[in-house]
C-alpha cells in the first residue's frame, strides 16, 4: 500500500489529498516565509485516527506539520522539508465541556473563537473568554499553544497562562494528559499542584506532540464597559503612560497603536502617510465592572494619570467615548472590534508579516524607537502595535507590515524583518509565534544550556 492508501484506510479517501491544488493551498500563507508543497494532506476527526496517523508515519519515517486554519502570521504551518504530511485538525471542532462551576472549558484544535463566543452566549451567558488579533475563524487552542495576546492579555499575560490541561499524542503516538484532568475528566480545573508538564507543549510548535485537547480558563463577564481613547506623542511618554496605567489594573485592555492604524480604521486607503503635529500613538482603552460606579472610578484613575503626564507634555489627551463616537462615527466600532476584525483592514495586500516580541518594560519604549526607525528607513507604513502584559510585568510589540508580494517586495520585507528581529534580540526581547528563521537567532543568543535541554526533549 501506498502512504495516501495508509492514510486514507485510517480517515476514509475523501480526507485523504495529494492533488495539486491542495498541496498549493497548504504551502504558504502571508507572510514572506517561502513556501513548501506537502506530499500530502490529512484530515482527522478523532483522537485514535491521529494517534493511528502518528504511528503510520513513524513507521514510513514521514515528518508531519499540525494545521487548523493556517492564521499564523509566521509561516509556521509551512512544511520545512519535502515528503511531509500535513494534518489539518479542522474536523476535530467539538467543544467538550464547559464548566460553570470551575469556570472552564475542553476544546478540541478545530474550534474557533466564533465558535466559542458563540457557544457561550447561548449556553453559558454569564462567562467569556477572550479574543487575540486574529479573526473570528482563528484556532483557540492554537493561539493559547503559541502563547499569544488577547483582549485580557493587559491584565493576564499571555494566552499560555490561560492553560489549565491538555490531551496530547506523543511522537510514539501513546496519549498522554497534563494538568488536573490526569484525575479523569470533569477536572480540568487547574496545572496545579503537580510537575506543569503542559510546558513539555506551549510554546513548541507542535515538535513535541499534537494536542488534541485543551482546557482554557474562563471568566465572569462584567456588566458594565467602558471605552476612550488615548492619543500620545513620543515613544518614551507613551509607554511610560501605559506602565502607569496598566499597574494600577484599572484597564481590562490598552491597545495601542501608530495612528497610521487608526487613520487605517477610518478608512483612509494605503500608503496611509502621517502628517507633523499628528499624534504618535493612539490607545483603545477598556474598562469593565460590576456596576457603574466601579466603572467610573477606573476611569476617574485613568484621568488622574493623563492630566499627570500632561504637565510634561499638554499634548496627550484622553478622548471619551462618546466624543470619539460622534468623530468616527460608525467606524467608532471598527476601532473596538480591531482585534477580531483585524485581517479586513490589514489585507490591503497579498502579504501580511511582523515581528512579534515580548520584552522588559524598561526597554518598551528604546525597542519602539529603533524599530520605528528601521521600517522608516525601508519605506513602509508605520505600523507599530504594542500592548501593556500582565499588569505591566512585560511588554509586548510588534510592526505590522502588509505588501504585495512581488520578488522585490518580498525580499526587501525580509531584510526588514530580521533588522527588526536583531534590534529585539539586542535589547533581550523574545520573540513569539517564532518562524524558523528567527528561531535560529534566538538559539545563538539564548543561555547555551537551555537550548542543550530543547535538544534533548525533542529526541
Amino acid at each position: 500500500m501506498t502512504l495516501k492508501q495508509k492514510l486514507a484506510s485510517i480517515v476514509g479517501e475523501p480526507y485523504v489529498s495529494d492533488g495539486l491544488a491542495e498541496q498549493y493551498v497548504y504551502s504558504f500563507d502571508m507572510t514572506e516565509n517561502p513556501p513548501r508543497r506537502p506530499a500530502l494532506v490529512v484530515m482527522p476527526e478523532s483522537v485514535e485516527q491521529v494517534q493511528q496517523i502518528v504511528r503510520t508515519a513513524n513507521k514510513e519515517r514521514v515528518p508531519l506539520v499540525p494545521f487548523v486554519t493556517g492564521q499564523n502570521v509566521g509561516g509556521l504551518t509551512i512544511p520545512q522539508v519535502d515528503g511531509a504530511v500535513t494534518v489539518d485538525l479542522k474536523r476535530m471542532n467539538r467543544i467538550i465541556e464547559v464548566d460553570d462551576e470551575a469556570m472552564y472549558a475542553v476544546l478540541e484544535p478545530g474550534v474557533t473563537f466564533g465558535h466559542l463566543r458563540k457557544y457561550l452566549d447561548e449556553h453559558n451567558p454569564s462567562l467569556r473568554y477572550t479574543y487575540p488579533l486574529a479573526p473570528p475563524f482563528t484556532s483557540v487552542m492554537a493561539n493559547a499553544l503559541l502563547q499569544g495576546l488577547c483582549d485580557l492579555s493587559t491584565v493576564r499575560g499571555a494566552m499560555g497562562d490561560f492553560i489549565n490541561g491538555l490531551e496530547v499524542v506523543l511522537p510514539t503516538g501513546e496519549i498522554v494528559r497534563a494538568g488536573s484532568g490526569i484525575m479523569g475528566d470533569g477536572n480540568w480545573f487547574g496545572r496545579y499542584p503537580l510537575p506543569d508538564l503542559v510546558g513539555l507543549f506551549s510554546g513548541w510548535q507542535g515538535m513535541t506532540g499534537i494536542v488534541t485537547k485543551i482546557a482554557l480558563q474562563l471568566w465572569p463577564k462584567k456588566q458594565f464597559t467602558k471605552h476612550a481613547a488615548l492619543f500620545t506623542f513620543g515613544e518614551v511618554a507613551t509607554t511610560d503612560l501605559l506602565k502607569r496605567i496598566a499597574r494600577a489594573q484599572v484597564v481590562d485592555d490598552a491597545d495601542c497603536m501608530s495612528l497610521s492604524i487608526v487613520k487605517m480604521l477610518l478608512g483612509v486607503s494605503a500608503p496611509v502617510e502621517v502628517f507633523e503635529g499628528e499624534p504618535d500613538y493612539g490607545t483603545l482603552l477598556t474598562l469593565s465592572g460590576n456596576t457603574e460606579k466601579e466603572v467610573d472610578s477606573k476611569y476617574e484613575l485613568v484621568e488622574k494619570y493623563v492630566e499627570d503626564s500632561r504637565k510634561a507634555d499638554k499634548r496627550q489627551i484622553l478622548v471619551d467615548w462618546d466624543a470619539v463616537s460622534k468623530m468616527m462615527g460608525d467606524q467608532a466600532e471598527s476601532w473596538v472590534d480591531f482585534p477580531s476584525d483585524a485581517y479586513k483592514v490589514l489585507t490591503e495586500y497579498d502579504g501580511l508579516t511582523w515581528v512579534g516580541t515580548y520584552i522588559h518594560p524598561k526597554r518598551w519604549a528604546e525597542a519602539l524607537s529603533q524599530g520605528r526607525r528601521v521600517v522608516e528607513k525601508y519605506g513602509f507604513e508605520l505600523m507599530a502595535y504594542l500592548k501593556p502584559m500582565n499588569s505591566m510585568h512585560f511588554g509586548e510589540f510588534k510592526f505590522i507590515i502588509r505588501f504585495p508580494k512581488d520578488k522585490a517586495t518580498v525580499e526587501q520585507i525580509r531584510r526588514c524583518n530580521e533588522e527588526l528581529l536583531d534590534i529585539a534580540l539586542g535589547l533581550k526581547a523574545i520573540p513569539y509565534k517564532t518562524p524558523v528563521w528567527a528561531a535560529k537567532k534566538v538559539q545563538e543568543k539564548a543561555d547555551p544550556g537551555f537550548v542543550e535541554l530543547l535538544r534533548r526533549i525533542r529526541k
